[in-house]
Protein backbone atom coordinates (compact mmCIF):
# COMPACT_ATOMS: atom_id res chain seq x y z
CA UNK A 1 0.00 0.00 0.00
CA UNK A 2 2.88 2.38 0.83
CA UNK A 3 4.48 1.67 -2.55
CA UNK A 4 1.15 2.38 -4.27
CA UNK A 5 0.85 5.69 -2.40
CA UNK A 6 4.34 6.86 -3.37
CA UNK A 7 3.76 5.85 -6.98
CA UNK A 8 0.64 8.03 -7.09
CA UNK A 9 2.55 10.95 -5.53
CA UNK A 10 5.42 10.60 -8.02
CA UNK A 11 2.96 10.65 -10.91
CA UNK A 12 1.80 14.12 -9.81
CA UNK A 13 5.30 15.65 -10.07
CA UNK A 14 5.26 16.07 -13.90
CA UNK A 15 1.82 17.70 -13.56
CA UNK A 16 3.18 20.10 -10.94
CA UNK A 17 6.22 21.05 -13.07
CA UNK A 18 4.07 21.57 -16.17
CA UNK A 19 1.67 23.66 -14.12
CA UNK A 20 4.44 25.95 -12.91
CA UNK A 21 5.62 26.54 -16.48
CA UNK A 22 2.15 27.08 -17.96
CA UNK A 23 1.11 29.43 -15.14
CA UNK A 24 4.28 31.51 -15.48
CA UNK A 25 4.06 31.73 -19.29
CA UNK A 26 0.28 32.29 -19.59
CA UNK A 27 0.24 35.19 -17.13
CA UNK A 28 2.97 37.00 -19.05
CA UNK A 29 0.99 36.72 -22.27
CA UNK A 30 -1.72 38.94 -20.77
CA UNK A 31 -1.41 42.49 -22.19
CA UNK A 32 -0.41 45.19 -19.72
CA UNK A 33 2.48 46.15 -17.47
CA UNK A 34 2.25 45.46 -13.71
CA UNK A 35 4.61 48.36 -12.98
CA UNK A 36 2.39 50.85 -14.83
CA UNK A 37 -0.67 49.46 -13.06
CA UNK A 38 1.08 49.94 -9.73
CA UNK A 39 2.47 53.42 -10.37
CA UNK A 40 0.10 54.84 -13.00
CA UNK A 41 0.94 55.47 -16.62
CA UNK A 42 1.76 59.17 -16.10
CA UNK A 43 3.66 61.24 -13.63
CA UNK A 44 6.62 58.92 -13.02
CA UNK A 45 10.23 59.39 -14.10
CA UNK A 46 12.09 56.75 -16.14
CA UNK A 47 14.49 56.29 -13.21
CA UNK A 48 11.62 55.56 -10.83
CA UNK A 49 10.08 53.20 -13.39
CA UNK A 50 13.39 51.33 -13.70
CA UNK A 51 13.60 51.10 -9.89
CA UNK A 52 10.19 49.44 -9.65
CA UNK A 53 11.02 47.04 -12.48
CA UNK A 54 14.20 46.03 -10.67
CA UNK A 55 12.30 45.67 -7.39
CA UNK A 56 9.84 43.25 -9.02
CA UNK A 57 12.58 41.44 -10.94
CA UNK A 58 11.03 42.35 -14.30
CA UNK A 59 14.33 43.74 -15.63
CA UNK A 60 15.79 40.22 -15.61
CA UNK A 61 15.68 37.82 -18.57
CA UNK A 62 12.49 35.74 -18.71
CA UNK A 63 14.36 32.46 -18.12
CA UNK A 64 15.93 33.88 -14.95
CA UNK A 65 12.53 35.16 -13.75
CA UNK A 66 11.16 31.64 -14.22
CA UNK A 67 13.97 29.93 -12.29
CA UNK A 68 13.69 32.52 -9.49
CA UNK A 69 9.94 31.79 -9.38
CA UNK A 70 10.52 28.01 -9.19
CA UNK A 71 13.24 28.41 -6.56
CA UNK A 72 10.93 30.55 -4.41
CA UNK A 73 8.10 27.98 -4.75
CA UNK A 74 10.39 25.15 -3.69
CA UNK A 75 11.15 27.15 -0.54
CA UNK A 76 7.46 27.73 0.19
CA UNK A 77 7.52 31.37 -0.93
CA UNK A 78 4.46 32.12 -3.10
CA UNK A 79 5.36 35.78 -3.44
CA UNK A 80 4.02 39.12 -2.25
CA UNK A 81 1.17 41.00 -3.90
CA UNK A 82 2.32 43.94 -6.01
CA UNK A 83 -0.81 45.94 -5.15
CA UNK A 84 -1.28 45.28 -1.41
CA UNK A 85 2.31 44.34 -0.45
CA UNK A 86 0.82 41.44 1.52
CA UNK A 87 1.95 37.82 1.42
CA UNK A 88 0.01 35.89 -1.25
CA UNK A 89 -0.44 32.96 1.15
CA UNK A 90 -1.96 35.25 3.80
CA UNK A 91 -4.36 36.85 1.31
CA UNK A 92 -5.30 33.46 -0.11
CA UNK A 93 -6.16 31.82 3.21
CA UNK A 94 -8.03 34.93 4.37
CA UNK A 95 -10.37 34.63 1.38
CA UNK A 96 -10.38 30.84 0.96
CA UNK A 97 -13.04 30.12 3.65
CA UNK A 98 -15.59 32.05 1.56
CA UNK A 99 -14.77 29.95 -1.52
CA UNK A 100 -14.74 26.73 0.51
CA UNK A 101 -18.13 27.52 2.05
CA UNK A 102 -19.62 28.24 -1.38
CA UNK A 103 -18.12 25.07 -2.87
CA UNK A 104 -19.33 22.96 0.07
CA UNK A 105 -22.94 24.12 -0.31
CA UNK A 106 -22.72 23.68 -4.09
CA UNK A 107 -21.58 20.07 -3.61
CA UNK A 108 -24.35 19.45 -1.06
CA UNK A 109 -26.88 20.57 -3.69
CA UNK A 110 -25.19 18.45 -6.38
CA UNK A 111 -25.18 15.29 -4.23
CA UNK A 112 -28.57 15.88 -2.61
CA UNK A 113 -30.32 16.23 -5.98
CA UNK A 114 -28.02 14.29 -8.32
CA UNK A 115 -27.82 10.95 -6.49
CA UNK A 116 -31.60 10.43 -5.96
CA UNK A 117 -32.40 11.73 -9.45
CA UNK A 118 -29.86 9.38 -11.08
CA UNK A 119 -31.01 6.40 -9.03
CA UNK A 120 -34.68 6.96 -9.93
CA UNK A 121 -33.77 7.38 -13.61
CA UNK A 122 -31.98 4.00 -13.54
CA UNK A 123 -34.94 2.27 -11.90
CA UNK A 124 -37.31 3.87 -14.44
CA UNK A 125 -35.00 3.26 -17.39
CA UNK A 126 -36.51 4.27 -20.73
CA UNK A 127 -39.37 6.21 -19.16
CA UNK A 128 -40.20 9.86 -19.81
CA UNK A 129 -38.54 10.77 -16.48
CA UNK A 130 -35.33 9.01 -17.51
CA UNK A 131 -35.16 10.74 -20.88
CA UNK A 132 -36.04 14.12 -19.37
CA UNK A 133 -33.33 13.78 -16.69
CA UNK A 134 -30.68 12.89 -19.25
CA UNK A 135 -31.70 15.84 -21.39
CA UNK A 136 -31.63 18.25 -18.46
CA UNK A 137 -28.25 16.85 -17.34
CA UNK A 138 -26.79 17.43 -20.79
CA UNK A 139 -28.08 21.00 -20.84
CA UNK A 140 -26.81 21.63 -17.29
CA UNK A 141 -23.35 20.27 -18.13
CA UNK A 142 -23.11 22.36 -21.31
CA UNK A 143 -24.49 25.62 -19.91
CA UNK A 144 -21.92 28.44 -19.38
CA UNK A 145 -21.81 29.43 -15.72
CA UNK A 146 -21.73 33.17 -16.38
CA UNK A 147 -24.85 32.99 -18.61
CA UNK A 148 -26.73 30.71 -16.19
CA UNK A 149 -25.83 32.94 -13.25
CA UNK A 150 -27.03 36.10 -15.00
CA UNK A 151 -30.31 34.39 -15.98
CA UNK A 152 -31.02 33.36 -12.39
CA UNK A 153 -30.17 36.84 -11.11
CA UNK A 154 -32.62 38.37 -13.61
CA UNK A 155 -35.52 36.01 -12.94
CA UNK A 156 -35.05 34.76 -9.36
CA UNK A 157 -33.33 37.66 -7.59
CA UNK A 158 -34.53 40.72 -9.54
CA UNK A 159 -37.79 39.40 -11.00
CA UNK A 160 -39.24 37.33 -8.16
CA UNK A 161 -37.15 38.86 -5.30
CA UNK A 162 -36.63 35.41 -3.77
CA UNK A 163 -32.89 35.70 -3.03
CA UNK A 164 -30.28 38.46 -2.63
CA UNK A 165 -28.26 39.45 -5.67
CA UNK A 166 -24.79 39.58 -4.11
CA UNK A 167 -22.74 39.42 -0.93
CA UNK A 168 -22.55 36.90 1.91
CA UNK A 169 -24.82 38.55 4.49
CA UNK A 170 -26.95 41.68 4.91
CA UNK A 171 -24.41 44.05 6.46
CA UNK A 172 -27.09 46.64 7.27
CA UNK A 173 -29.00 44.24 9.53
CA UNK A 174 -26.16 42.08 10.81
CA UNK A 175 -22.56 42.86 11.72
CA UNK A 176 -20.17 40.64 13.64
CA UNK A 177 -16.46 40.00 13.77
CA UNK A 178 -15.35 37.00 11.65
CA UNK A 179 -14.05 34.13 13.76
CA UNK A 180 -13.71 31.21 11.33
CA UNK A 181 -14.21 32.98 8.00
CA UNK A 182 -17.22 30.76 7.29
CA UNK A 183 -20.18 33.13 7.33
CA UNK A 184 -22.77 30.53 8.35
CA UNK A 185 -20.66 29.39 11.33
CA UNK A 186 -19.79 32.95 12.34
CA UNK A 187 -23.49 33.86 12.15
CA UNK A 188 -24.32 31.04 14.58
CA UNK A 189 -21.53 32.12 16.92
CA UNK A 190 -22.72 35.73 16.87
CA UNK A 191 -26.08 34.83 18.51
CA UNK A 192 -27.79 37.47 16.35
CA UNK A 193 -31.34 36.37 15.60
CA UNK A 194 -31.86 35.62 11.91
CA UNK A 195 -28.18 36.01 10.96
CA UNK A 196 -27.68 32.32 10.14
CA UNK A 197 -30.71 32.09 7.86
CA UNK A 198 -29.71 35.32 6.17
CA UNK A 199 -26.27 33.86 5.43
CA UNK A 200 -27.89 30.69 4.04
CA UNK A 201 -30.28 32.86 2.01
CA UNK A 202 -27.29 34.59 0.37
CA UNK A 203 -25.72 31.19 -0.37
CA UNK A 204 -28.67 29.62 -2.21
CA UNK A 205 -28.37 31.23 -5.65
CA UNK A 206 -24.55 31.19 -6.12
CA UNK A 207 -24.38 27.64 -4.70
CA UNK A 208 -27.02 26.43 -7.15
CA UNK A 209 -25.21 28.09 -10.07
CA UNK A 210 -21.85 26.64 -9.05
CA UNK A 211 -23.33 23.20 -8.35
CA UNK A 212 -25.12 22.85 -11.71
CA UNK A 213 -22.25 21.13 -13.57
CA UNK A 214 -21.34 18.73 -10.70
CA UNK A 215 -25.06 17.97 -10.29
CA UNK A 216 -25.33 16.92 -13.95
CA UNK A 217 -22.18 14.78 -13.69
CA UNK A 218 -23.26 13.09 -10.44
CA UNK A 219 -26.76 12.35 -11.80
CA UNK A 220 -25.43 10.77 -14.99
CA UNK A 221 -22.78 8.75 -13.16
CA UNK A 222 -25.30 7.52 -10.55
CA UNK A 223 -27.67 6.41 -13.31
CA UNK A 224 -24.92 4.61 -15.22
CA UNK A 225 -23.58 2.88 -12.10
CA UNK A 226 -27.07 1.89 -10.91
CA UNK A 227 -27.92 0.34 -14.29
CA UNK A 228 -24.81 -1.81 -14.03
CA UNK A 229 -25.53 -2.87 -10.44
CA UNK A 230 -29.22 -3.64 -11.06
CA UNK A 231 -28.21 -6.38 -13.51
CA UNK A 232 -26.03 -8.15 -10.94
CA UNK A 233 -26.96 -11.58 -9.54
CA UNK A 234 -27.16 -10.45 -5.91
CA UNK A 235 -29.87 -7.92 -6.79
CA UNK A 236 -31.95 -10.61 -8.51
CA UNK A 237 -31.36 -12.89 -5.50
CA UNK A 238 -32.55 -10.17 -3.11
CA UNK A 239 -35.74 -9.77 -5.13
CA UNK A 240 -36.23 -13.56 -5.26
CA UNK A 241 -36.05 -13.65 -1.45
CA UNK A 242 -39.09 -11.38 -1.36
CA UNK A 243 -37.35 -8.27 -0.04
CA UNK A 244 -39.19 -5.00 -0.57
CA UNK A 245 -38.20 -2.90 -3.58
CA UNK A 246 -37.05 -0.13 -1.22
CA UNK A 247 -34.54 -2.47 0.48
CA UNK A 248 -33.36 -3.92 -2.83
CA UNK A 249 -32.78 -0.50 -4.41
CA UNK A 250 -31.82 1.57 -1.38
CA UNK A 251 -29.59 -0.89 0.47
CA UNK A 252 -28.32 -3.58 -1.90
CA UNK A 253 -28.09 -1.67 -5.18
CA UNK A 254 -27.45 1.97 -4.31
CA UNK A 255 -24.72 1.31 -1.73
CA UNK A 256 -22.66 -0.63 -4.26
CA UNK A 257 -23.40 1.83 -7.06
CA UNK A 258 -22.01 4.73 -5.01
CA UNK A 259 -18.36 3.56 -5.19
CA UNK A 260 -17.63 5.13 -8.63
CA UNK A 261 -19.92 8.05 -7.76
CA UNK A 262 -17.76 8.90 -4.73
CA UNK A 263 -14.72 8.97 -7.01
CA UNK A 264 -16.46 11.35 -9.42
CA UNK A 265 -17.50 13.59 -6.52
CA UNK A 266 -13.86 13.87 -5.44
CA UNK A 267 -12.80 14.73 -8.98
CA UNK A 268 -15.38 17.54 -9.11
CA UNK A 269 -13.29 19.59 -6.65
CA UNK A 270 -11.34 21.05 -9.58
CA UNK A 271 -14.57 21.89 -11.40
CA UNK A 272 -15.93 23.67 -8.34
CA UNK A 273 -12.80 25.76 -7.79
CA UNK A 274 -12.60 26.68 -11.49
CA UNK A 275 -16.29 27.54 -11.59
CA UNK A 276 -15.95 29.61 -8.42
CA UNK A 277 -13.91 32.19 -10.34
CA UNK A 278 -16.89 33.12 -12.54
CA UNK A 279 -19.56 32.52 -9.90
CA UNK A 280 -17.85 34.75 -7.33
CA UNK A 281 -17.38 37.49 -9.92
CA UNK A 282 -21.05 37.41 -10.96
CA UNK A 283 -22.38 37.43 -7.39
CA UNK A 284 -19.66 39.71 -5.91
CA UNK A 285 -18.71 36.88 -3.57
CA UNK A 286 -15.52 37.88 -1.69
CA UNK A 287 -13.57 34.68 -2.22
CA UNK A 288 -10.44 33.44 -3.97
CA UNK A 289 -12.08 33.43 -7.43
CA UNK A 290 -13.07 37.09 -7.18
CA UNK A 291 -9.60 37.92 -5.87
CA UNK A 292 -7.94 36.20 -8.85
CA UNK A 293 -10.06 38.13 -11.35
CA UNK A 294 -9.15 41.39 -9.61
CA UNK A 295 -5.47 40.38 -9.61
CA UNK A 296 -5.70 39.71 -13.34
CA UNK A 297 -7.17 43.14 -14.03
CA UNK A 298 -4.37 44.73 -11.96
CA UNK A 299 -1.64 42.57 -13.57
CA UNK A 300 -0.62 41.40 -10.11
CA UNK A 301 1.75 38.61 -11.26
CA UNK A 302 2.70 37.25 -7.79
CA UNK A 303 -0.93 37.08 -6.62
CA UNK A 304 -2.04 35.36 -9.82
CA UNK A 305 0.84 32.88 -9.87
CA UNK A 306 0.63 32.10 -6.17
CA UNK A 307 -3.17 31.84 -6.11
CA UNK A 308 -3.33 29.52 -9.11
CA UNK A 309 -0.56 27.33 -7.75
CA UNK A 310 -2.22 27.05 -4.31
CA UNK A 311 -5.56 26.07 -5.86
CA UNK A 312 -3.86 23.60 -8.20
CA UNK A 313 -1.96 22.02 -5.32
CA UNK A 314 -5.20 21.52 -3.42
CA UNK A 315 -6.82 19.86 -6.45
CA UNK A 316 -3.78 17.59 -6.91
CA UNK A 317 -3.81 16.61 -3.22
CA UNK A 318 -7.54 15.80 -3.33
CA UNK A 319 -7.05 13.69 -6.46
CA UNK A 320 -4.19 11.76 -4.82
CA UNK A 321 -6.35 11.13 -1.73
CA UNK A 322 -9.23 9.89 -3.92
CA UNK A 323 -6.80 7.69 -5.86
CA UNK A 324 -5.45 6.16 -2.66
CA UNK A 325 -8.91 5.68 -1.14
CA UNK A 326 -10.08 3.97 -4.30
CA UNK A 327 -7.10 1.64 -4.00
CA UNK A 328 -8.09 0.88 -0.41
CA UNK A 329 -11.70 0.16 -1.40
CA UNK A 330 -10.73 -1.98 -4.37
CA UNK A 331 -7.37 -3.80 -3.78
CA UNK A 332 -7.29 -5.01 -7.40
CA UNK A 333 -6.47 -1.47 -8.52
CA UNK A 334 -3.28 -1.09 -6.48
CA UNK A 335 -2.12 -4.64 -7.24
CA UNK A 336 -2.72 -3.99 -10.95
Amino acid sequence: MIKYFFNRVLLTLPTFVALMFVTFAAIRLVPGDPVEVRTGEHGITPERLAFFRHELGLDQPVWKQFFDYVWALLHGDFGTSVVTSTSVVKEFFTLFPATLELSFFAMIIAIGIGVPAGAIAAVKRGSFYDQALMGISLVGYSMPIFWWGLLLIMFVAEGLHLTPVSGRVDLIRFFYEPVTGFMTIDALLSDQKGAFWDAVHHLILPSFVLGTVPLAVVARMTRSSMLEVLSEDYVRTARAKGLSEFRVIGIHALRNALIPVVTVIGLQVGTLLAGAVLTETIFSWPGVGHWLIESLSRRDYPALQGGIMLISMMVIVVNVIIDVLYGVINPRIRHG
